[in-house]
């Protein structure tokens, strides 16, 4: 988002991409991680309690690499949230609903930010003024990031969330979990690859696009769109 502001020149699109990556960086990734450690706490693992992730300040959960990136290209990562899936009440299920609470709060920040985007548009006194495209494009921002960072880490691939959501369905011993953990290494390098050559991030884009628009009409309908 920052980098395609920044190529139109206008001063008004780059400093409301500055302002959605900064709000992203500190406020909705840090909200995924907490998201993690408050499943895994409510599960009966003490540990992000004990590593002092069991909070909302940004600096707990920010990592200055993945950070950067989400502000350049969309895409990055906070600081993974440390679990002990052996002290989760239920093992199994227990793995899946720690793994899809930061995807989820991903949907549903995505969802509200959708939501106020929608307001401001039917606010009368604003219309057409440069407040209200101010406000629109920075909630459009934060959502379509919100939303692309929720998909993405929903895919079933080792380095994302979507890939312990399916070893918690998977039963224990499976060769296909014996295979992902021979290979973890090389399918990091290959993920990372795809994910800096835009391979992997165009599908991921048309899904999110998807989501987006269902979002979009579901936020809508209170207005009559």
């Amino acid at each position: 988002m920052l980098l395609r502001a920044i190529r139109t020149g206008e001063p008004m699109y780059i400093l409301i991409a500055l302002l959605a990556a900064a709000f992203l960086v500190f406020c909705v990734i840090p909200l995924h991680e907490f998201a993690h450690a408050w499943a895994a706490d409510k599960q009966g693992d003490d540990t992000p309690r004990q590593s002092g992730r069991l909070t909302l300040s940004p600096l707990a959960h920010v990592d200055p690499i993945g950070g950067v990136l989400i502000a350049l290209v969309g895409f990055g990562w906070g600081k993974p949230t440390p679990v002990n899936p052996r002290n989760f009440r239920n093992q199994r299920w227990g793995e899946v609903l720690v793994a899809a609470a930061g995807p989820a709060i991903n949907l549903i920040m995505g969802l509200l930010f959708l939501f106020i985007e929608a307001v401001l548009l039917h606010i009368p006194s604003i219309s057409g003024s440069v407040l209200q495209m101010a406000f629109v494009t920075f909630f459009e921002y934060a959502a379509t990031i919100s939303i692309f960072l929720a998909v993405l880490n929903l895919l079933p691939i080792p380095l994302f969330d979507g890939w312990h959501i399916l070893e918690g369905i998977l039963p224990n011993g499976g060769r296909a979990k014996e295979w992902v953990y021979r290979n973890q290494r090389t399918m990091y390098i290959v993920i990372i690859l795809l994910l800096v050559t835009g391979v992997l991030s165009y599908p991921v884009s048309m899904l999110s696009e998807f989501v987006i628009r269902f979002f979009s009409w579901l936020t809508n309908l209170p207005f009559g769109a």
